[in-house]
């Protein structure tokens, strides 16, 4: 999921996950055998489709039609499948020319009949592709943090002004200019567990989960936090030191004091909001490391109930959920990635 081992100021942007990520990350768990607590509803996940030969998917998007949308950083590439299973188009490449990208596509969402793909250029860029993967045109913006459609299609950006350091959410709508509509509240200066999640499913709400400390923020749209939450048997933040800055990274000396790094990872490797409003939140280790490692996801509501505690198969996560009741998981095996598609069947 996203992350390099240099840490900077920069890596806010690379670090930016889908915001779909999670959404259905407890399932998967239950599909391999594996054992849930509390009251969340168990699922069944049966298998209908598997695509291999990808090397870093970073985010899935699926069109009203059943079109699978693959954003792959590591080979700089957009494919487009359609519900078969069947490729349609692939494009992209490093570069600055149209299609390509310089850091390869992050975070991928559809807005109508336009694909929207993260890149960065400077700051931050956003492409825009059609359904047919032909590129249109593209916007610099402030640098991007993640990104989320509403329910009702508005098109939420989180993002770092450079020059501020200040955390923002804002509104888009290509083509158009951003329109900030808050800031985020009570943020660590310079800080990098500043980094976090955007979710806007939930109709009339922003939630921001800080991927390096137990806190979620519920918002409102007009910036009035509603509800702080954190995961009640998670430390609420880990005691992380200054970040030990490479070579060749210069800084101004009051970032380089305050920003630190988090020994041991994350606390949140994702989050996601189901259609009910649930929120499901990924905790543990990374499906790219080499030890088959797990990761435990904690389902609450955003009132702060907590319903249960699931546990990942090693080297897999969910990228995607998309209306008609199927979950996209992403597997890393040895040498490439997997998609996979399933089916949801609830049990009783």
């Amino acid at each position: 999921m996203f992350t390099s081992s240099r840490v900077g100021l920069l890596t806010l942007c690379e670090n930016a996950r889908n915001s779909c990520l999670i959404l259905a990350l407890a399932w998967i768990a239950v599909a391999c055998g594996l054992s849930s607590t509390g009251s969340a509803q168990p699922v069944e996940l049966q298998e209908v489709l598997s695509l291999d030969g990808f090397f870093g998917i970073s985010d899935i998007a699926v069109g009203r039609d059943g079109s699978i949308y693959i954003a792959d950083h590591q080979s700089f590439a957009l494919s487009k499948y359609d519900p078969q299973g069947r490729l349609i188009r692939q494009v992209g490449s490093q570069g600055v020319a149209p299609s390509e990208f310089v850091n390869g596509p992050h975070s991928i969402v559809l807005i109508d009949s336009i694909l929207v793909a993260t890149d960065q250029k400077g700051t931050g860029v956003l492409h825009y592709f059609d359904l047919d993967l032909s590129y249109e045109r593209s916007d610099q913006i402030e640098t991007p943090v993640d990104m989320d459609v509403a329910l009702d299609g508005q098109f939420y950006l989180g993002n770092l002004d450079l020059i501020t350091l200040d955390m923002h959410v804002a509104t888009f709508a290509p083509p158009g200019d951003l329109k900030r509509i808050f800031k985020l509240k009570d943020m660590h200066k310079y800080n990098m567990e500043n980094q976090f999640i955007l979710l806007a499913g939930n109709p009339g709400r922003i939630v921001v989960v800080f991927q390096m400390v137990n806190r979620i923020d519920v918002y409102d749209l007009s910036g009035n936090i509603l509800n702080q939450l954190s995961v009640a048997n998670l430390p609420l933040r880990y005691e992380g030191s200054f970040m030990d800055l490479e070579e060749g990274i210069p800084l101004p000396d009051h970032m380089a004091e305050s920003i630190s790094y988090v020994p041991g990872g994350m606390m949140f490797t994702g989050a996601a909001l189901d259609h009910q409003g649930n929120l499901f939140l990924e905790h543990g280790g990374k499906a790219e490391e080499r030890l088959p490692v797990r990761r435990s996801v904690y389902v609450m509501t955003l009132s702060g109930e907590e319903k249960g505690i699931f546990e990942m198969p090693p080297y897999t996560r969910l990228a995607y959920m998309d209306g008609k009741g199927y979950a996209y998981a992403v597997t890393t095996a040895e040498s490439s990635t997997l998609l996979k598609k399933y089916k949801l069947v609830y049990l009783e």
